[in-house]
């Protein structure tokens, strides 16, 4: 039996694609005969209706058969189900990746449009900052041009008054004048009418006429006196006037002046704050795992990673690990990516700089371990292959030193010099040098007038004339006075035109010890008592040590005045005078005054290799401990390159020295051991606590020897000397809180040494229990008087509260963080160097 292909209409717009037009015919035999039989059914004539309808319907069929055997068939579809379904699939297909794509570029478009809109809100944020800058600067220019334009005002109405009280004592002479012109023409009438008498009658009345004429003579000449005497009345209260009103213009100025200065000091605090921000934090010690992360840092900051938070823990015997956070630089902010921005942008430049970070710790024999923590990155470095000996003379050898004779340049250089530093920093022996060069390039006789603050018994050798800070004022003036005296025999010189005195019989030196104290009670007073004293005799209520300091450094040094003065803060917003005045001043900065030197007078490079040579002399000394390393100094000649140098020796200028030495005491002796057994204890329980941590991650040592057994030494048991020094940590009273209390067995301890011990942290906890005091607290255990101007009672009571806020203790009355000390860390506090 023949089949044929299905055939299905048309309709469906896919069905072309997947159909396949073929041309078949059927055979047209058929169709004639099923037409041609259907034709007899006209012969029958059924009578029921059934039968009727039947009939009907088979002589349309044969009608529709003869139909379809004349005609030809159409081309027909046949149907192919896999080749529709690829079709539809692949239509789909088409579909669906066309919405991907305008979803995707949807998603893209609003990615950038929060990028956009955030970096708008952000410059908008800029803008808004600079606008409120801009309009609070333009506020307070407006206020000066304000106050600048009412003084004009003021001494335009002046001057107009005074001018219309010239004008009218000059209208009121012309009118004097015009009457004694008036007078003389009227004279001169008389003479004539008398004359023409006269000469009628010249015998008989030539007495009469002499006698007249004597008489006119006299008026006239009384009248001229007269009139002179008025005229330089007249100028001589014009000239009174003229100078009142430029003195009160000259004071006007000096007070500008001194507001303009503290502006600049202001602006250059600002800047070195602003400075201060961007530079990594160091760790705070000096032990060799704290200097080697020190290094680590500087390298970091160099590769852009601003650490913030270091802490170093040692791990194992030849590993220290270093755990810090970073300051994260905005992308706005930041110099063509030179900071880091996030934590882990800084993560990824330490992957790709841990080859130099090996190469910065010396003799770190792997590579360093890389871990990001939380919100902190932790770096473990091997320091199994260090010499320490062979480093620390590498480092004493790189330091360069200058000529020997640099400090004995350095004074002559200056006329005034004042010396920068905490005490215990050698300034007893910078002193004695200091003098004895001054002496020798004064001739060898000049007169030393010494003013020391605070009574120190270092200086009782030198017999001071002037003792505790109000003797010092009066000291000070009595020095700018003796300047003012000088100047004034000069004038009288030079007027009489005489030779001008040199002064080289009666050459003199002021020194003035711990100057900071003077200035901080009368400088600004603010003590009821010390204004009282100041006005009863006869000071300016302010600014009175920088007045006769200023006088001092800016006309005594050709007058044969030369001043040292020391103290531990000798910046000119201190002083309150303009910073270009200290260019009068050599600076000598020892100490933890170094760092602060170094930012004060240096920028850029020169700043950047001054605090390297710093961080090496420091490294230098408490590697080898050697003293001869322990005392140098900033050397800051006037409108000169600063540098760094070892200070001389103790006996070093003083061959030709004629003022009495000042000898070492027994209480320094007594403070600098007291400060060496404060640090060998702290670094006592340091060493025990390391010892304790070794025991307890003793199995970790374990594993890691295991893991490199060439490396670890064979150990069959616990160290003998470790055990012993365990034992002897058990026999240890830490709780004899009778001796606590008292504080009578209990040395004073040194606030500037590195460190907080726990014998510290528990004799600071039960003082405070007992006295709920922090003044007490800190006289009793550092013996510090409160002073707001020492380093050693910042140090003091910045340990005290660190000490407190750790211990879960308050203060009473007050909240945390009003010190603004307490963000800080030590060595910024005490400016970078320990004592």
């Amino acid at each position: 039996m023949t089949s044929y292909p299905q055939i299905i209409p048309t309709d469906n717009p896919l069905r072309p694609l997947a159909a396949r037009p073929t041309r078949e015919t059927k055979p047209r035999l058929w169709l004639l005969v099923l037409a041609t039989c259907s034709t007899l059914t006209f012969g029958i004539r059924p009578q029921q209706p059934l039968l009727a309808t039947l009939m009907w319907a088979i002589r349309l069929g044969g009608a529709a058969c003869a139909v379809a055997a004349l005609y030809r068939d159409p081309e027909v579809e046949i149907y192919d189900p896999i080749a529709e379904a690829t079709a539809l699939h692949q239509l789909q297909m088409t579909r669906l990746e066309a919405a991907h794509q305008a979803t995707l570029q949807q998603k893209q478009w609003e990615i950038q449009q929060y990028y956009d809109a955030q970096a708008t809100q952000q410059i908008q944020i800029t803008i808004d900052h600079s606008a409120k800058l801009l309009q609070q600067k333009e506020f307070e220019l407006l206020q000066l041009r304000q106050t600048l334009a009412n003084q004009q005002v003021e001494f335009e109405t002046e001057k107009q008054r005074l001018t219309q009280s010239w004008q009218s004592q000059w209208e009121r002479l012309e009118v004097q004048t015009a009457e004694l012109e008036a007078a003389k023409n009227q004279l001169k009438a008389e003479r004539d009418a008398i004359h023409a008498w006269a000469e009628e009658k010249s015998v008989e009345l030539d007495a009469a006429e002499r006698e007249a004429r004597s008489q006119l003579s006299a008026r006239a000449a009384k009248l001229e006196q007269d009139l002179d005497h008025q005229r330089q009345l007249l100028i001589e209260e014009f000239e009174k006037q003229h100078n009142a009103l430029v003195e009160m213009c000259q004071k006007e100025i000096e007070n500008y002046r001194r507001l303009i200065a503290d502006q600049e000091a202001t602006i250059e605090s600002q800047r070195l704050y602003l400075y201060n921000l961007q530079q990594p934090q160091y760790v705070e010690g000096t032990t060799t795992e704290e200097l080697l992360a020190d290094r680590v840092i500087a390298y970091l900051y160099e590769q852009g990673i601003i650490v913030r938070s270091p802490l170093v823990v040692p791990y194992g015997k030849a590993k220290f690990r270093l755990s810090f956070a970073i300051l994260a630089i905005a992308p706005g902010k930041n110099d063509k990516g030179k900071y880091a921005e996030s934590l882990i942008d800084a993560y990824k430049r330490l992957e790709r700089v841990r080859e130099g970070i090996r190469g910065v710790v010396p003799g770190c024999r792997t590579m360093p371990e890389l871990e990001l923590l939380h919100r902190q990155i932790r770096l473990t470095i091997d320091t199994s292959g260090v010499d320490w000996e062979a480093e620390a003379r590498r480092a004493a050898e790189a330091i360069p030193e200058p000529p020997l004779e640099h400090f004995e340049l350095f004074v002559e250089s200056c006329y005034h010099i004042g010396l920068f530093g905490p005490t215990r920093m050698g300034k007893t022996v910078c002193i004695n040098n200091t003098l004895a060069v001054m002496q020798r390039r004064l001739g060898g006789n000049a007169e030393l007038i010494v003013g020391d603050a605070k009574l120190s018994t270092a200086l009782k050798v030198l017999k001071p004339r002037y003792l505790g800070a109000k003797e010092c004022l009066k000291g000070l003036r009595e020095a700018a006075d003796e300047v003012q005296r000088r100047i004034d025999l000069r004038e009288a010189d030079y007027r009489s035109d005489r030779p001008l005195r040199d002064f080289t019989q009666d050459q003199r030196i002021y020194f003035f010890d711990e100057i900071n104290e003077v200035i901080s009670r009368f400088n600004q007073p603010v003590d009821p008592d010390d204004l009282e004293w100041l006005k009863d005799h006869d000071f300016p209520p302010k600014f009175a040590v920088s007045t006769y300091l200023l006088r001092l450094w800016r006309m005594g040094a050709e007058l044969g005045v030369l001043t040292l003065v020391a103290g531990q803060n000798l910046m000119a917003n201190q002083l309150k005078i303009n910073v270009v005045d200290l260019e009068n001043l050599g600076l000598l900065f020892m100490g933890g005054a170094i760092s602060i030197g170094i930012n004060y007078r240096c920028k850029g490079t020169e700043k950047s290799d001054l605090e390297a040579q710093y961080r090496l002399r420091r490294e230098r000394y408490f590697k080898t401990k050697d003293k001869q390393y322990k005392y140098y100094g900033l050397f800051a000649l006037p409108n000169e390159q600063p540098y760094l140098a070892q200070m001389p020796a103790p006996d070093a200028y003083l061959s030709t020295f004629t003022i009495p030495l000042l000898e070492a005491t027994e209480t320094d002796e007594d403070d600098e051991s007291g400060f060496l057994h404060d640090e060998a204890e702290e670094f006592n329980f340091q060493a025990d606590d390391e010892l304790v941590q070794e025991i307890e991650t003793g199995g970790a040592a374990a594993g890691a020897e295991e893991a490199d057994p060439q490396s670890a030494p064979e150990r069959t048991g616990a160290d003998p000397e470790l055990v012993q020094r365990l034992e002897g940590m058990l026999h240890l009273n830490f709780t004899d809180d009778a001796s606590e209390a008292g504080g009578e067995n209990f040395a004073p301890e040194n606030p500037l040494a590195p460190g907080i011990s726990t014998a510290l942290v528990q004799r600071v906890l039960t003082q405070y229990d007992r006295l709920k005091s922090q003044n007490k607290v800190i006289q009793k255990v550092w013996t510090v008087p409160k002073s707001g101007t020492s380093i050693k009672y910042l140090a003091a009571k910045w340990k005290f509260r660190k000490i407190l806020h750790e211990n879960g203790r308050k203060l009473p009355g007050k909240q945390w963080g009003e010190d603004p000390n307490d963000l800080k860390s030590f060595d910024e506090l005490i400016g970078g160097e320990p004592s």
